[in-house]
């Protein structure tokens, strides 16, 4: 089987993920129940640009818990490997990292994520493993809602990891779309396939209808559905 046939993709259901941490043993499923997630995969033990996307991602906690989301990462590396790493994140970033890094030692996490190439031994993750960093968003259902690949030599922007979380929460919980570099409270666009006659029910402040399928109305509010 190739490593595209088996790469996990938007629509996929996560796989079963069980590894050892800094924080004890994790399990995905378990973790990430009854929130949304954002799994973002470091394949490599020591890099600079891990280390600061971790740091990142921990002065981010607050604003993802506001929004029901837990933080998971995926590293390919012993505990061992990464004991030292994770103090180094620490000191140099000023923080003090809250959520689980799992220890994918031998690679298997990742190749069940399809980010380890197809045929690669077991026990030699250097040796298949795919020279980009993978961020995953999943919803409620554990659904895989975003998927991005990053070169491994071009940090991630997780302001945008936030931004899209809003709009995929605004968009499954509301008739609605989002248009192009869209943020919290612009105006969005009503689902295509809505018809005039249930856009006048779901969204009583009015509708701007420029074409019959670009139709402009405000952002509704958040409830606690997120």
């Amino acid at each position: 089987m190739s490593a595209a046939s088996r790469q996990v993709q938007v629509g996929s259901k996560l796989p079963d993920l069980v590894c050892d941490s800094q924080v004890g043993v994790v399990r995905a499923q378990d973790y990430l129940s009854g929130c949304w997630g954002i799994i973002c995969s470091f394949p490599q033990a020591l890099h600079p640009v891990w280390l600061s996307e971790l740091g990142a991602l921990q002065k981010l906690h607050d604003q993802f818990e506001a929004r029901n989301a837990r933080v998971l990462a995926l590293h390919v590396a012993s505990l061992r490997e990464q004991t030292p790493f994770l103090t180094d994140v620490n000191e140099t970033q000023e923080v003090k990292l809250s959520f689980p890094v799992m220890a994918d030692e031998d690679g298997e996490l990742s190749r069940r994520l399809g980010l380890v190439a197809a045929g690669a031994p077991k026990h030699a993750a250097d040796a298949g493993r795919l020279p980009f960093s993978c961020t995953l968003v999943l919803d409620l259902d554990l659904t895989v809602r975003m998927l991005t690949y990053y070169p491994m030599d071009v940090g991630r922007n997780f302001y945008e990891v936030l931004r899209a979380l809003d709009a995929l929460q605004l968009s499954t919980f509301e008739q609605v779309v989002t248009p192009v570099n869209w943020k919290v409270s612009d105006d969005v666009f009503v689902q295509p396939d809505v018809t005039a006659e249930a856009a006048k029910k779901l969204f009583p402040q009015g509708t701007h209808e420029i074409k019959p399928y670009v139709r402009l109305t405000a952002s509704p509010s958040m409830g606690n559905d997120t």
